[in-house]
């Protein structure tokens, strides 16, 4: 744990003296967000704002709001379904393109290789990694089906000894232990492709196949160390998310004047940028860990 906790120390440094990297995530997101959103937002601005019942729907929900709308732009939903299909397709091209300089970046602070400009250097490694980072998003949707594979397996062993109790029963133990399972298996498969990116960079231009083996042996061969990072920073994550909602309750119960519409709009930037932010921390905590792991091995008599 002492490890875990030195290498996020480490790693929030790395990243905090790299500050350009979160604004090159946080631009990413607000860019897409935006070209994404807004055709939508227009659409039920011009559905609503004459609608009386409309001012009401932020504090209430009323089905038939919905089904007026989707009616009204029936024809023009499918378009924009298949725009945001599109969209989200050229979003994810871009994610992976700009990981490869999210990564290289902070593999180079961890290294002390910094020579030239950063941004140079950034969209250098953008470049370079991009078909690697690539066929690693590949592999990682094969990962992501064979979770939900085995979710499945465990939750028909999980019923089989404890019973399936009533399926509405959100808030059962049942419910709460196989939520706990799906969590724990989705961010296994996501430290997964964490390392893999490492070790791809680490490897460059050796073949994937070989990548993966050097990655799987490395997690088994330090499982307990990774896992206590990952569910390290996954905690802190969690409670920050927690406070978050409850700021936005404390802010909803206030009247919809300007004023809350602009701390509405402050708080759920400041969580964007955050979140930016951390997912940077992941990225170079687990570069750190990795760093010190193979230090100790390259020492050891």
């Amino acid at each position: 744990m002492i490890l875990a906790l030195s290498s996020f120390v480490e790693g929030l440094k790395n990243v905090w003296i790299n500050k350009f990297l979160i604004g090159m995530m946080f631009l990413f997101k607000l860019v897409f967000s935006l070209v994404l959103l807004s055709p939508l937002y227009v659409m039920f601005s011009a559905s609503f704002a004459t609608n009386v019942k409309a001012s009401n729907f932020l504090t209430w929900f009323d089905l038939s709001l919905i089904m007026d709308f989707v009616y009204y732009w029936r024809k023009t939903l499918s378009i924009y379904f298949l725009m945001f299909l599109l969209l989200s397709g050229v979003a994810i091209l871009a994610f992976i393109f700009l990981s490869g300089g999210f990564w290289g970046i902070l593999r180079d602070e961890v290294k002390n290789r910094g020579q030239n400009s950063r941004m140079e250097r950034f969209f250098g490694y953008c470049g370079k990694y991009f078909w690697g980072m690539l066929k690693i998003w590949l592999f990682m949707i094969v990962l992501y089906f064979i979770a939900i594979f085995v979710f499945l397996i465990v939750s028909i062993v999980f019923n089989q000894v404890v019973g399936k109790g009533n399926l509405w029963e959100i808030t059962s133990w049942r419910m709460v232990a196989k939520f706990l399972i799906a969590i724990i298996l989705f961010f296994l498969v996501n430290m997964i492709g964490d390392y893999l990116r490492i070790f791809f960079i680490e490897n460059y231009g050796e073949r994937f196949l070989k990548v993966v083996g050097k990655t799987f042996r490395f997690l088994l061969t330090n499982l307990l160390r990774t896992l206590s990072l990952y569910y390290f920073l996954s905690v802190i994550l969690a409670m920050t998310i927690l406070v978050y909602v409850g700021l936005t309750k404390i802010v909803n119960v206030t009247p919809a004047t300007g004023l809350f519409i602009f701390f509405t709009f402050l708080i759920q930037q400041i969580f964007v940028v955050f979140s930016s932010f951390y997912r940077l921390v992941y990225y170079s905590s687990q570069l750190v860990l990795y760093d010190k792991t193979s230090l100790e091995k390259a020492i050891a008599p």
